[in-house]
């Protein structure tokens, strides 16, 4: 895979959300679910070993990073 463009604004929400660009990079070259959107984007989920559900949203220029969060709702819960 080519490498990624990650604009501050991405970079921003990945740290919010104690993301890595290793993790980025696993769930786009290794997803789990995509979806095209209508707009061009490509949206990219994976289930992380730890868990984690990653989401990625990739610009039409298939390079961008537009976003890139965990969802919570869809992550496995960590036992205590």
């Amino acid at each position: 895979m080519d490498d990624l463009i990650i604009p501050e604004h991405a970079l921003e929400q990945m740290q919010r959300d104690s993301l890595t660009e290793d993790d980025v990079y696993t769930v786009v070259g290794d997803y789990d679910e995509s979806i095209e959107r209508v707009d061009g984007r490509t949206v990219y989920g994976r289930m992380l070993d730890d868990g984690r559900h990653v989401t990625v949203v990739i610009e039409d220029d298939e390079i961008t990073v537009v976003s890139a969060w965990v969802d919570k709702r869809r992550s496995r819960r960590l036992r205590r």
